[in-house]
Formats: structure tokens, sequence, C-alpha cells
């Protein structure tokens, strides 16, 4: 392996490679009216806007391929040779990644002046170099897209293998974290892992920065990795020989956002958000070095706590109320005390605002340095926040100690919190490109060499300064303690960091060799995250009154976290990520007809140690137990990817083209997974808990400090030395041998020319996984038998803890990421999709599009542990991998989009229609495609799974009719309410005597229809035209002409079966329109002046 280290850092040192795509293409042949290829015949292509110029010499062939080309245009491209009469093709346009095949046949003539040819002729819209399944979405379509969101994901919709979820798009298969996304080369993903599929809180980029973007779902381009979803590939926009300037105002509201739906009337909250922005585009010298830039400022407008505090103690309170316990006298006194006693503002309670200002930069320089080189530089940043209610989590203080949080907790109606406990969720991000392309030899040899950085930074920050958590309890009329106030920081937020920091640095060498186009490179990635997490970083104390808190008495309970060091400072988790690939690729021109490209791409991911990160507690208790240490790394194994495709145009007209292949595709896991290595090791961090009442405790309870150093000396009084702690009872363990998920995707598609200039196209997807990732516990064995219940014909895994204590006698239970045997998943769609542009204006796509898709978990938690718990039903428990169905992908799917601009001379008027029907309903707030009919054991108040491994519930068993009738049940009547319920369930009757599967049921159709307006004016400003242009976006249009319709669907569950008490209980779900503003419909209006 070192040897291959070696060899690959040698070939970087001269190369380095290419993993995504920012350019565009052009090839073909150029011959004279006999169809003899014309050796040496001279190809100008220039780039209308900036001037900027190509040029090729064609080979022995005929055939010319110019490579490293601006996307977008309109570009004029000019083919001469000596004794013909040159050729010209105005107005051509390119699409970001793809290759435009422009074929010339020029005529013997004496005269000089140039053939302009306008039509399409046999050089038709269809393409003959793409293989695999590609959207590419042009800067008018983005423009006539509704968005009022104003976010990359509403573009990337009118991807036909694309599945809208509540935390972002899932692609081709992929959940929304699998597919990569990069701008101008750079990754724009949320490499972290929490939260949706995109930085900065799914904006990391203005709309009005972008030029061109493309989806590929099955690129067998083997210079796009990263994904088993989808690669998507985005271009910013840049400046050219003429001066542009645009400004604008995009403006949200409450009044904006409809509040009807069936069944119902939301009570909408105060919510402003306004955008002020610019873009201007110009030449610094002309053909030569231009300028873009784009700003935005953003003021966003939400409300704080809604709830009130009672005027008097004998006023009323509950859900139903808009009031809780808590009086405003007693919140007042609280405000007061600590504002004269430790001159701490703890903010307002009620009735306040919440201001979260925003931004959004861009710049991009390019410069043609000569006719062969060619370098663009862009930086960008986006820096915003959200505003958050304080957790209602007390971890890692005791229920026992302190008070009940789910029913009793700072968001419950017994308590209120002030202003200032609420956090600001930071949402930085920063990207840096900078491209050198070069062309020799005739643009037969080319280079493209990249240097990208990007950089997602996501502390939390706060008002008021930073003063300990701080709850007042007061009994309620029963007795029971309950939290009344609470003050100072949430108790999670001190030292709470997400970061991700990214280097890429790639090139790419490609050279024209008769009818072959080899392409090779070399790439090295960079990757370093660090995760900041301390529960009560800044003090937590709980006081069982307001009197004890204000005569300075001994707290009820006491939480500090800090370093596990001698000066007791914060250590910040990190993990450290490498990869180097090097890929080559045959683009064979087989024959005129017939192209077909060959690649192979070798990654190699290394995971450098953790220093210090061994826990000699746990590597001493797991010596006889598979030997796991906390400081184990997966071991650097190479991956080859081989990739085959091509391109058959059957009749030579560009008519009727098929095309396809197959390939290797390598992705990745959320970086949060596996800083959590580093994070739940229990070798850098350390805390200390106290309750007043624990008869055992050690230390003295401290006194009340604002002052983290002073808590820190009261507990501890000087003598904390870093030490050996514990095993920690729930660390993440890499396995050894862990390898990234992987997928073997193939693709066949027919593209048809149909009468009247319509295209149709049929494409059908497959994909296979395979190194399917999963999370298992290690803490847990199989008991012999396992346990049957009645009624079921076979017996599911009972799982028991295998009690592993560690030094401090507490259980050990770990999580282990690591890769299936022989469990894999797959993905299999296939799609139809109509498309026509008209010359008056109008462009129209249709597509319908089936999929099928089954994996061995979702993936869809933030963290290891509810990546263990969450969709993971199965019949013997998260512990016992099963294939489910994928819960993200629509099994149908309709897609209309309609775009329309009517010119006239005073102005214009610009129409947008997207039209999406899918399969999706919700559980609580999350959507889904599909849903699981599960059953638990009770235990308490919780719902516990009945094989007893502590992760998600279990899957039913579906009996039939004489199987139910043996199944004891709390009532006769309650075993006929199930029976009726299985009989009309268009899932479970078709299954009975079959376990039921994960994903098995089908949520109901949705219907979204979103529409975009804008009436352009022109005025004459000095002789040019300037535009003045007003616009509405508006989401799910037909809820504003009709409460019914647009509504969404919500289950009231799915968990519908308990066993308890050796009995069975059936709780039948319920559908109902989900009260929620994603039933409703939301606008923006817009202003926007542009000159010149």
């Amino acid at each position: 392996m070192k040897k291959l280290f070696l060899l690959m850092l040698s070939i970087f040192a001269c190369c380095a490679a290419d993993a995504q795509v920012t350019t565009s293409g052009m090839n073909g042949t150029v011959t004279d009216i006999d169809g003899q290829p014309l050796v040496g015949a001279t190809v100008i292509a220039v780039h209308t806007p900036s001037g900027t110029q190509y040029g090729a010499i064609t080979n022995k062939n005929g055939d010319y391929n110019l490579q490293g080309l601006r996307t977008g245009g309109p570009y004029t491209v000019t083919f001469s040779f000596v004794g013909c009469q040159s050729v010209e093709f105005p107005g051509l346009m390119l699409s970001l990644g793809q290759t435009l095949k422009r074929d010339a046949v020029l005529k013997d003539s004496q005269q000089l002046e140039a053939v302009v040819i306008t039509a399409d002729g046999k050089n038709s819209s269809m393409n003959v170099n793409r293989a695999g399944a590609v959207t590419s979405i042009s800067n008018e379509q983005i423009e006539l897209m509704p968005s009022v969101n104003r976010s990359m994901n509403d573009i990337m919709r009118l991807t036909p293998q694309a599945s809208s979820t509540t935390s972002g798009l899932a692609i081709g298969g992929g959940n929304y974290r699998q597919s990569y996304v990069t701008v101008d080369g750079a990754a724009f993903n949320n490499m972290f892992g929490i939260g949706g599929n995109l930085p900065a809180g799914g904006s990391p980029i203005s709309l009005d920065a972008l030029e061109q973007v493309s989806v590929s779902v099955t690129p067998f381009d083997v210079r796009q990795s990263g994904f088993t979803g989808g690669a998507i590939n985005a271009v910013t926009k840049s400046g050219t020989n003429d001066l542009k300037v645009s400004a604008y105002l995009y403006s949200k509201s409450d009044q904006l956002q409809g509040d009807k739906y069936d069944g119902g009337k939301l009570s909408l909250s105060e919510m402003r958000n306004n955008t002020l922005g610019f873009s201007v585009g110009a030449p610094i010298i002309k053909n030569k070095l231009f300028v873009f830039a784009n700003f935005e400022r953003e003021w966003n407008t939400t409300p704080g706590n809604s709830r009130l505090a009672r005027t008097s103690e004998s006023q009323d309170f509950g859900k139903a109320l808009q009031y809780n316990r808590p009086t405003t006298a007693k919140l007042d006194e609280m405000s007061r005390f600590l504002i004269d006693s430790y001159g701490y503002n703890p903010g307002a309670y009620q009735n306040y605002s919440v201001k979260t200002p925003g931004y959004k930069l861009m710049a991009r320089v390019d410069w043609n340095i000569n006719r062969n080189h060619a370098l663009n530089v862009r930086f960008s940043r986006t820096q915003n926040k959200y505003s958050s209610a304080p957790s209602s989590s007390i971890s890692p203080l005791n229920a026992k100690y302190a008070y009940d949080k789910d029913n009793y907790g700072r968001t419950s109606i017994y308590a209120m919190y002030f202003g200032n406990s609420r956090y600001y969720q930071e949402q930085n991000f920063t990207s840096v490109a900078a491209e050198l392309n070069s062309r020799f030899m005739d643009s037969r040899l080319t280079n493209t060499l990249r240097y990208t950085y990007s950089h997602q930074y996501e502390p939390r920050s706060y008002d008021g300064g930073i003063f300990p958590t701080v709850d007042i309890l007061e009994a309620t009329e029963s007795g029971t303690s309950a939290l009344y106030a609470s003050f100072g920081l949430d108790p999670f937020t001190e030292g709470n960091l997400r970061e991700v920091s990214t280097h890429i640095v790639t090139d790419e060498i490609g050279y024209t060799l008769g009818k072959h186009r080899l392409v090779a490179g070399l790439q090295f990635e960079h990757n370093l995250t660090t995760n900041g997490y301390l529960q009560g970083g800044a003090g937590y104390y709980v006081y069982e009154s307001w009197d004890d808190f204000k005569n300075d008495k001994a707290p009820l309970a006491f939480r500090i976290a800090h370093g596990n060091n001698d000066a007791l400072s914060q250590a910040f988790p990190q993990f450290s990520h490498m990869q180097y690939s090097v890929y080559f690729q045959d683009e064979i021109n087989v024959s005129e007809r017939f192209k077909a490209t060959v690649g192979l791409r070798f990654e190699v991911p290394v995971y450098p140690s953790i220093s210090g990160n061994e826990n000699k507690d746990f590597t001493e208790i797991f010596a006889e137990h598979g030997g796991y240490k906390t400081s184990d790394m997966p071991k650097a194994r190479l991956s080859v990817a081989p990739r085959v495709g091509f391109n058959w145009d059957m009749t030579g007209e560009r008519k009727y083209i098929l095309r396809g292949g197959t390939g290797v595709f390598n992705g990745r896991l959320p970086f949060v997974w596996l800083v959590s290595v580093a994070g739940n090791s229990n070798t850098i961090q350390n805390g200390l808990t106290l309750y007043r009442d624990d008869k055992e405790r050690t230390k003295p309870m401290p006194s009340f400090h604002t002052n983290v150093k002073d808590m820190l000396e009261d507990v501890y009084k000087g003598t904390y030395e870093g030490h050996d702690l514990a095993a920690n009872t729930q660390p993440t363990i890499l396995d050894k041998n862990l390898k990234m998920p992987s997928t073997w995707k193939s693709s066949l598609a027919l593209d048809l020319k149909l009468p009247g200039d319509v295209n149709l196209n049929i494409e059908g997807i497959y994909n296979k996984d395979f190194n399917s990732v999963t999370v298992t516990k290690l803490g847990m064995v199989e008991r012999e038998g396992g346990i049957q219940l009645p009624g079921e014909p076979g017996t599911r895994t009972y799982w028991d803890s295998q009690n592993i204590k560690n030094k401090d006698g507490e259980t050990v239970n770990p999580y282990l990421i690591n890769n299936t045997d022989d469990l894999d998943g797959y993905y299999a769609s296939i799609s139809a999709q109509v498309s026509k542009t008209w010359g008056f204006g109008l462009s129209v796509m249709a597509a319908y599009t089936y999929s099928s898709a089954k994996n061995v978990i979702d993936g869809i938690g933030d963290q290891v542990t509810s990546a263990f718990s969450t969709n993971t039903f199965n019949k013997n428990g998260s512990n016992v991998p099963e294939l489910g169905y994928a819960s993200y992908v629509s099994p149908h799917r309709i897609l209309l989009n309609v775009g329309y601009r009517l010119a006239h001379k005073s102005g214009a008027s610009n129409f947008g229609l997207y039209y999406e029907a899918f399969r999706q309903g919700y559980i609580g707030s999350y959507s889904y495609s599909r849903y699981s009919y599960t059953m638990y054991v009770q235990s308490g108040k919780y719902q516990n799974p009945v094989t007893n491994d502590r992760g998600a519930v279990n899957l039913i068993y579906i009996p039939t009719r004489e199987e139910l009738d043996g199944m004891p049940f709390t009532s006769d009547e309650n075993r006929e309410e199930y029976w009726k319920f299985i009989q009309n369930d268009d899932y479970l009757s078709k299954h009975t005597g079959e376990y039921s599967k994960r994903g098995g049921a089908v949520m109901p159709w949705q219907h979204m229809l979103n529409f975009r307006f804008s009436q352009d004016f022109y005025i004459n400003v000095k002789g040019k035209r300037n535009t003045i242009s007003l616009g509405l976006d508006v989401n799910n249009i037909a809820n504003m002409l009709n409460r019914d319709w647009g509504n969404v669907k919500q289950i009231s569950t799915t968990n519908i079966l308990k066993y308890e008490n050796d009995a069975y209980t059936f709780d039948k779900p319920t559908w109902s329109k989900y009260a929620s503003t994603i039933s409703t419909w939301s606008a923006m209006f817009s202003i926007r002046y542009t000159f010149n």
C-alpha cells in the first residue's frame, strides 16, 4: 500500500486531477461535398459575449475536438479551408458537462464570404455524445422556475429521477445525503451531515449567481465520483464585454402565506423576510479580463415564544389556552433580580420577535491570458443563522434527582423560558475555486488545473452574554416536581461547533489521437471535521425553588463539562479523511454514428489515526469481545471503478439514438457519524454531575457562579489532572475493514426525434448496491430460542445485554459502523420524458417515472444513535439488518414544466409553471414516500421493540383470519376492528400470512402546482435598453384557488399494534390533512432593475 501511495504522490507532483465538471465541449467532422474528410481545416469558436476564442485544426479523419469551453453562449463557430467557402454557425449554446456535436460541409468556391447557417438540419438538438441520464438546466430555465425558497433544490427538481424529502432532494436511488454537489468544481455538500443536503440552510449561493446546473444520475464519465445517488454540477456567471448591472428585492411575509386548508385554519405567527441584492458583470479589459459579482443582504424576522405568562395565580392555563403556568409578576421579579445582582439581562419571556440577518457574496474574475490559456477565480461566502428555542433535554441529568423533562420541561405548559435562553445556529459557508484551462498542439492536448476550498462553519451563538443554565422548579398542585422558569444559556450551546474544511486539488490532461480522446488525471482531497459538544459547557444548575436560588442555597443538581486536561479547557474532537484518486478514460469515435467511452477509476480513502483516542478501559474490557478499540480506523483500501458508456446514432440522422452504459460509483458517509469516533471515546472530554440528594455523592454541592472558571475551582479546588477515563457507555467504533458504500449503475435509453420537432426520451436505470453500511450494537447477545408471540408462525430474535461493565460499573454497549456481508439493496426506474421548444417563446417538458428501491438502512439519522433506530424497522430488531423499501423513493412521479416568454416592443411577459405529482405523506413533521406497519411492547411511558434491542420498534406479522382468531386481544371488538383494517388496507390485504416489510405501504398522492410570473418593462436610457421587472412566485397555487386543493396528508400513527400483559391492542391509524404551511400556498414578490 505504501508503494501505491508513493506512486500516486509522484503522479500528483506533475499533474493533479479532475473530479467534477465545470466546462463544456464541442466536436465534429469537417468534410467536402463528396463526404471526404478535410485535413487541416480551421475551426474557430467564439464566445460572443466575451470575445473568447477557441481554435482547432482537423486531423486526418477531418475530426476536431474542442474541450474546456465556457458553458453557455451564444457561440459563433466558423469552419474554413483553403479553396473552400467558409461556413459559420451563430447562436450555439453549450450545456454544462456536455459536448455539442457540430459537423460542417465546405463547398469549393472562389468567394471569400462565409455562408451563415442558422437552421440545424442534420445537426439537430439530439445529443450524440451523451451516454447516461443527465438533466441540463439553463439560465433561462432557472429564471423561469418558480422558487419561493430560492434554493438550488427547487431547480434540481426538474430531474425525473428525483424525489423531494423534508431534508432535501433524493436523486437516483440515493438518499438526500448520497448525492455530490459542486459549484465551479468546489464541494457544496453538507459534509458534516446534520440537517439538509446543502450547507448554509439549503441556500449556499444565490440563484442569481448561477449560469447553469447539471444533474447526472448515471454519468459514465470517470471524472465524476463521490456519490451513489446523483452528481450535481453548477457553474457561476461570468462577466462579458458588456456592462450589465441589476438590483433586486425579494419579499415574503406571513401576509403572503395561506392559512386555510381542508379541515382547518392555521394560526400564523409574524414573519418577514426581505432580500436586497445586486449583480454586476463587466469587462476590465475588453476580450481579456472580466469580473462578475453578486451580493445579497437578507433581513429575517420571526416570532419568539408564542406562549404567554399568566397575569395572576388564579388565571387558568393549559394547551388549549394561550397561557402557561408562570405569572408575569414572578418572571418580572426574576428578571430584575438577575440584572441587579449579576448584571445579566435574561431577555424578554413573551411578546418578542427574533431577527436573523444574513448575506451572500460571490465574486468571479475570468482572464483570457492568451488564446490557449484561460484562468478563472471565484470566491463566495454565505452567512445565515436561525433562532431556536432552548432544548427540552436535561441530559445527562437523571430525572430521578431533577425533573421529568417530557411532561414538565422547558416547553411544557408548566414553564416559561427567557428569550436569551434561545440560541442561534450559525450556518456559514465559504468557498474558493481557481481553474486554469490550457490548450496545446492546436487543441489536441488540453489541461485543466483546479484548486478548490470549502469551509462549512456552524457554531452556535446567543444574546445576552455567557451565563450558566438555570432551571427553577416549583411543584404542581399534585406535588410533582416541575420546571417553572429557565434562564441563562441553553445547556448544549456553549462550545457547540460543527465544522468541515475541504481542500481539493484537481487536474486533467486530455489528448486527441485520431478517433480517440484520451483522458488521464489524479485527484487529492483532504477533509478535516471538527465537532464541539458539551453537556453543560457554561455550567448547569437546577434549583428546587426561586427562593433557593435567591438565597444561594445548594442546588438540587449541578453539571459542568470540560476538557480532560490539566487546564480543563475544551477539547474539540477532530476526524481527518484523505482520498487519492487516479483515473484513465478513452472516448472512442468508433464511427460517425457510434461513440464509446471506456474508463477506469482508482480510489484510496485514507483515515489517519487520531492521536490519544484510545480509551484504555474500553480496550481492556473488549479484549475478549472482538478486540475492538476506540482508536480503530479503517484500513486504506484500493477500490476500482470501471465504467463503460456508448451512444449510437442508429440512422445517422440524429433522430433515433440508443445510449447507455454501466459502471461502479463510490459514495460517502456523513462525517458527523465518523467524528463521533473521537467525540464519544471518553478520552479528551470529561464532566462532573452532582445531586444534592445523592447519598453516594463524594463532593459538596457548589455555590452559584456565573464564571466557568469559578465553578471548576469550587468543585475541584485546583486538583484536577487529565487521566484515563472509564469507557463511554455508548462509544462509536469503526470496523477496520469498513468500506464506503458503493453501487453498480447501469442505464439504457432511447432518444427519439418525433414529427413536429418533439423530443421523446425513454430511459431505464438499475443500481445494485454493495458495501452497504449499517450500524449495529456490540453489547447485545441473542437469547437462545428467541421469542415467539401468540399467533405468529415463527420466532423472533430476542436480545439480551452482555452486561459488559466499565470500571465505574456502567454497562457498555458500543455502536459499530460496518458493512453488510451479502445484504445489498437496489434501485430501478424507468422514465418517459417529452419536450418541445417553439420559436415563439414556449417550452414544455413532461415526464413520468416509475421507481422501486430497497436498502439496508435509510441512513437518514443525524447521529449514529438515530441511524441505528430511525426507520430501521425489522422483524428481528435493528441489530439484524434486513432489506426494506427505501422510504424516500416515490414509486410514481409525474412532472410538468412550462416556460413561456411573450416579448413585445415595450417589454415582455414571462410565465413559469411547475407541476409535480408523487406519492408522499407525513408522519409527524417528516415526509416519506413509504411507511411501515409496526408493533411495540409498552414499558411505562416508553414504546420499546419486542426484540429488546433498544432500536426501532418491530414490523408486525399480518395474520390470516384463522391466525387472528387465535391471538389474544384486549377485546373481541378490538380484534374485529383490526381485521377490518387489514381487509381494507391496500398493502396488508395482499400480504396476510407474512411479516410486513419496511416501507411496504405507500403514501397517498401529493399534488404540487407552483407558478411564476414576471412582467418586464423596457426603458430607453441614452440609447440603451434598461428593464424594470415585477415578479410573483407562488408555491402551491392550487391551494390559493381552493382550500381543499394542494393539501398534504398525514397519518396519525404507523405503530398500530401494542403487546402488553400477554394481549394485543390495535390502535387504528387515521388520515388527516397536515396542519402545516406545507398544505397551504405561499408567495414572494420581487422587483428588479437591470441596466446596461
